[in-house]
C-alpha cells in the first residue's frame, strides 16, 4: 500500500513559472543587455536562419523589432518586453507563478563571495505595480525572485515584504535570481518566513538536480518545502549551456513528461519573462511543450504554491492502524488533515499471481486498485467479509477504513 505522489484523478502536477528578470527593453540604454539584444537580433538571427535553426517568419520578426527600437525608446511604439499580457495568452488561462525582483540595481553577493554587476536588474516590483496587480486579478501567484535571501534571513524578509506590499497578497514562495544557493540557504529562507523555495534546478541542463520530482522538506528546516525545478528555457537553448535545436530540446522534455506521467510528482517549467518576445521567440516551442504536457497524462496545472500545499497535505496522511485477520485479510485505517484543495489516493498493489479483491473490485497479478483519501466527506468502505463500517470520529482529522482481502 502507498500514497503515490499524485492528486486523485490526476497523473502528475505541472507548474508554469516565469522569472521576471527584465521588464521593458526601454529601460535598457547603452548597456550590456541592449548590446546583446542588438547582436542576437541582427547577426545572430541571420546565422540561425542560415543554419536552419530559425524560420524566416521569426527572422523577419526579430529584424522588425530591431528596427523599432528607436520608436520604443521614444514611447512611440509598443515595448515588446512586457511579459504579463504575453503569458496570459500563452498559458491560456492556466494558473502560473511569477517570480518578481524586489529591488532595482542590486547584484547581491555570489556564493563564492564575489559580486557580479551583471546580476543587477533595471526594474523593481514597485515600478510595475499596476501590471502585477492585474496579473493577480487573473489568478496568477506572485512570488519573490530573491537577491540575497539565500544567504541572509533579514534580507529575505525585506525582499518578501517589498513584494507583498505591492501585490497585496501574502507572499509565500521564493526562487533565487541566477539560482544562487548554499547549504545554509533553506534555514535562512525559513527564518525569513518563506513557505517554499523553487531554486533547486540546473542553470545548464534539465532534469532532477534533487534526484526527485516530488516536493520535499528542505534539509535542516522544520517547515520549508522545496519545489524542484525541472525544465528551464535558457538551459535548453542558450549558447554555452545545452544549446539544443528545437527538435532535440523537445525530445529531452518528452522524456521528463513521460517520467511524470508514469511516476507522478511535479513537472516545474520556468519560461523567462522575455522568452516569448524578440529576439528569443521561444513561444512556438513553449506552446508545443504545453501540448506535450497535456498529452502526457491527466495533468493538474497548479501554481507553485498550490502544488506545495498539496504535497504538504499529503505529508499529513497517516496509516493509523492495520488489523490482520486469518493471515490474509486486513483493515487499514488512514487519517488525513482536514483541508486540501485536491484529494489523494491510497494505492493497493497485489504482487504475485492469482486473483484477489479489495472491496468490490478485483485485480490480477501485479495490478493495482486505487481508493480516494480525503477529509471533507467521511465514510467507510465495507469489507466483503464484514458489513460493519469502521469510521471513528475525529475533529482535526478524518479517518477512513480500507478493508483489504
Amino acid at each position: 500500500m502507498e500514497i503515490p505522489p499524485l492528486p486523485q484523478g490526476h497523473d502528475f502536477i505541472c507548474c508554469l513559472t516565469h522569472d521576471v528578470d527584465f521588464f521593458g527593453i526601454s529601460r535598457h540604454r547603452f548597456d550590456r543587455t541592449l548590446a546583446g539584444f542588438v547582436a542576437r537580433a541582427s547577426l545572430g538571427t541571420l546565422r540561425d536562419l542560415a543554419r536552419g535553426r530559425r524560420p524566416l517568419a521569426e527572422a523577419v520578426r526579430n529584424w522588425s523589432a530591431l528596427l523599432s527600437l528607436p520608436l520604443v525608446h521614444l514611447g512611440l511604439a509598443r515595448d515588446f518586453w512586457r511579459p504579463f499580457d504575453s503569458y496570459a495568452r500563452a498559458d491560456e488561462g492556466r494558473p502560473s507563478t511569477f517570480f518578481l525582483v524586489p529591488f532595482r540595481g542590486r547584484p547581491g553577493v555570489a556564493p563564492d563571495g564575489g559580486v557580479d554587476a551583471a546580476r543587477a536588474v533595471p526594474y523593481q516590483v514597485s515600478e510595475i505595480g499596476a501590471e502585477v496587480r492585474a496579473a493577480a486579478t487573473r489568478g496568477s501567484e506572485l512570488a519573490v525572485h530573491g537577491i540575497d535571501a539565500w544567504r541572509d534571513a533579514d534580507a529575505g524578509r525585506s525582499e518578501m515584504n517589498e513584494v507583498a506590499s505591492i501585490t497585496g497578497q501574502a507572499v509565500t514562495g521564493v526562487r533565487m535570481h541566477w539560482l544562487y544557493f548554499a547549504p545554509d540557504s533553506p534555514r535562512q529562507l525559513e527564518a525569513a518566513g518563506f513557505d517554499y523555495d523553487s531554486t533547486c534546478g540546473y542553470n545548464e541542463a534539465v532534469g532532477y538536480r534533487a534526484g526527485t520530482a516530488q516536493v520535499f522538506r528542505a534539509a535542516g528546516t522544520r517547515t520549508l518545502m522545496e519545489l524542484p525545478l525541472s525544465i528551464m528555457d535558457t538551459a535548453l537553448f542558450s549558447a554555452g549551456r545545452m544549446g539544443l535545436a528545437r527538435d532535440e530540446a523537445l525530445r529531452r522534455c518528452q522524456q521528463l513528461i513521460a517520467h511524470a506521467g508514469r511516476f507522478g510528482g511535479t513537472l516545474v517549467i520556468n519560461w523567462h519573462c522575455r522568452s516569448l518576445a524578440p529576439e528569443r521567440l521561444w513561444g512556438r516551442f513553449y506552446r508545443a511543450l504545453l501540448d506535450e504536457v497535456r498529452q502526457g497524462g491527466r495533468v493538474w496545472f497548479a501554481t507553485a504554491g498550490d502544488a506545495v500545499a498539496w504535497f504538504r497535505w499529503r505529508r499529513s496522511i497517516r496509516f493509523c492502524q492495520v488489523t490482520v485477520a486469518d493471515g490474509s485479510r486486513a483493515r487499514v485505517h488512514v487519517s488525513a488533515a482536514a483541508s486540501a484543495r485536491r484529494t489523494g489516493v491510497l494505492r493497493v498493489h497485489r504482487p504475485g499471481r492469482g486473483r484477489a479483491h479489495v472491496e468490490d473490485r478485483q485485480f490480477d497479478g501485479s495490478a493495482t486498485v486505487d481508493f480516494d483519501v480525503r477529509a471533507d466527506s467521511p465514510r467507510a468502505l465495507h469489507s466483503p467479509y464484514s458489513q460493519q463500517p469502521i469510521n471513528p470520529p475525529e475533529r482535526s482529522h478524518e479517518r477512513r477504513a480500507y478493508p483489504l482481502s
